[in-house]
C-alpha cells in the first residue's frame, strides 16, 4: 500500500506568522494534533503541535519543562503574543506520496512523529497520521489484496528531512 492511497488531502496548514492561539484553535476545531507550517509556495518550513502550544514560548526542540508554578493565564497570554515560527519544529520528517505506507509507519513509530507531511516535488500534497495508518492496516486484515504485505522494519528506503 502506498502513502498516497491513505493520505489526507486537502491539508489544513498554517503560516509561520500566525499566532499560537490561531494554531491551537485550528487544531482543536479540526480534531488534529499537529499542523504543517508552510510558506507562500506550499513548501513545508515546520510542524506545530498541541504540545508546542503548552510549552510556549519555548521552541519545540528546547529542553524545557512546564512548571507547576506556570499558570494557565501565562500560557494563554503567550498564545496571543507568540508566533508559530518561534516554537515550531523546523526539522521535518516527511514521506513522498509514492512511498510505501510502512515507511511512514516506521517514521511515526521509531521517531515518535506525526502527522507526517506528504510531498510531491518538495511541495506539500497531503498528510498521513497514525490513525490513517491504523485504518489502513485494519483494512488490510479484512482485505489482504488492499496492501503490499511489506513488513515493518524491512523497508530500506531513505527518509526525507527538511531543515
Amino acid at each position: 500500500m502506498l502513502v498516497k492511497e491513505i493520505m489526507q488531502s486537502p491539508i489544513i496548514t498554517i503560516r509561520p506568522t500566525a499566532t499560537l492561539r490561531e494554531a491551537a484553535e485550528l487544531m482543536l476545531a479540526h480534531g488534529i494534533n499537529g499542523l504543517p507550517v508552510v510558506d507562500e509556495q506550499a513548501y513545508v518550513v515546520g510542524i506545530i503541535g498541541l504540545k508546542d502550544i503548552l510549552r510556549a514560548p519555548m521552541p519545540s526542540l528546547a529542553r524545557a519543562t512546564v512548571s507547576r508554578r506556570t499558570s494557565e493565564a501565562d500560557i494563554a497570554k503567550q498564545t496571543d503574543t507568540t508566533t508559530v515560527e518561534r516554537v515550531m519544529a523546523t526539522t521535518v520528517f516527511s514521506v513522498k506520496e509514492d512511498d510505501p505506507l510502512m515507511m511512514a509507519v516506521a517514521i511515526m513509530v521509531n521517531e515518535g512523529l506525526h502527522p507526517l507531511p506528504v510531498l510531491r516535488d518538495g511541495r506539500l500534497v497531503g498528510v498521513v497520521s497514525r490513525a490513517d495508518a491504523v485504518r489502513a492496516i485494519l483494512s488490510y486484515r479484512n482485505d489482504p489484496s488492499a496492501g503490499s504485505g511489506q513488513a515493518l522494519g524491512h523497508q530500506a528506503a531513505s527518509i526525507d528531512t527538511q531543515t
